[in-house]
């Protein structure tokens, strides 16, 4: 058994991008010039100054920031707040960020200036941003100096799931969304409570558990604390022996393991938000006699659950409809 300290979906996506991303960055502009960035609506409206707690120190915060460059995870936790940023990490089918479907057409609009850790400097430049935000695993360099050079800059470094969910109030803090957080969470609060109250009987009957895998010989199971095991463990979710150590938010295991799932009644696995579809690695693991052999594979509790990262309240949300729908169907 290996446990990680941060999510090796994160690593894995991350590394991915940047390597695709090598090209974007020595491109420079994509032929849209800094004018056409500018004139674009990001809703941003900070009161401001206002100082931010981030992972790079106390950063202040201009008054009224409306161009707004987000990387990583950074963009999906803007949206949520109806800001839309002028340049992004790039968002294609490859690397999709969980954003929701409502969100899509939006990011369409936004300059991309680079994939993964990989971020064209010169580009950020050229959109003459008054903040810079930064979402991103800490294993990774994001070059926040050089972007700091350029704007006020936010980094706010993930070593697990729940950092992400924190640093969206203080986005919301930094850009003036301060209402619109709260309401987020208060949704998010209130469905949450009463998926536990509606659904008791079945949540206090059934274990659950979140598996994965990308190959190798190895599965991943995510424990309660996970990015859906929060959400789960919020609405009441009982999970199984292999979920419910929280030393770590995911363990990884070789497939000869598989038999730890064997008290699960139901097991999520991810499906993918730019396709819709589980990935191959994970579809994969019914090849395996000792996956046949699982209880809640022979029942067909196996379920596809879109936002397997989810980072943010709005996908948390989606996540909340998600499992009371797969309630309702029990």
């Amino acid at each position: 058994m290996n446990t990680r300290a941060l999510t090796s979906r994160t690593l894995r996506v991350a590394a991915v991008a940047a390597a695709a991303s090598l090209a974007l960055a020595a491109c420079g502009s994509n032929g849209k010039d800094g004018k056409d960035a500018k004139d674009a609506a990001t809703g941003s409206a900070a009161a401001g100054p206002v100082v931010v707690e981030a992972t790079n120190g106390k950063i202040t915060v201009p008054a009224g920031v409306k161009r707004i460059v987000s990387v990583s995870y950074a963009t999906g936790a803007l949206l949520d707040l109806g800001v839309q940023p002028v340049g992004t990490s790039t968002i294609d089918e490859n690397n999709p960020m969980e954003l929701l479907p409502s969100q899509t057409e939006a990011a369409k609009k936004i300059e991309p200036i680079g994939s993964g850790i990989e971020i064209n400097i010169e580009k950020v430049a050229s959109l003459k941003p008054d903040l810079i935000v930064v979402e991103g695993a800490t294993a990774f360099d994001w070059g926040i100096k050089k972007l700091e050079g350029i704007a006020p800059t936010l980094y706010f470094g993930v070593d697990k799931p729940v950092d992400l969910l924190n640093a969206q109030e203080k986005i919301a803090t930094a850009v003036g969304k301060e209402a619109e957080f709260k309401k987020l969470k208060s949704d998010y609060d209130a469905k949450a409570a009463k998926i536990k109250a509606d659904y008791a009987g079945k949540l206090n009957s059934l274990k659950w558990t979140i598996a994965s895998s990308y190959g190798g010989g190895e599965f991943l199971v995510d424990t309660s604390t996970s990015w859906v095991g929060r959400v789960l463990n919020d609405a009441g979710a009982q999970f199984s022996k292999a979920s419910s150590d929280t030393t770590d938010h995911e363990v990884t295991y070789s497939v000869e393991k598989l038999d730890v799932l064997a008290d699960a009644d139901l097991i999520l696995v991810p499906r993918m938000a730019a396709t819709n579809e589980v990935p191959q690695d994970t579809k994969d693991l019914d090849k395996q006699p000792s996956w046949k052999n699982l209880k809640a594979v022979q029942a067909g509790k196996v379920v596809p659950m879109t936002y397997a990262t989810t980072d943010r309240y709005g996908t948390s949300l989606n996540v909340l409809d998600q499992f009371e729908a797969i309630l309702k169907g029990l």
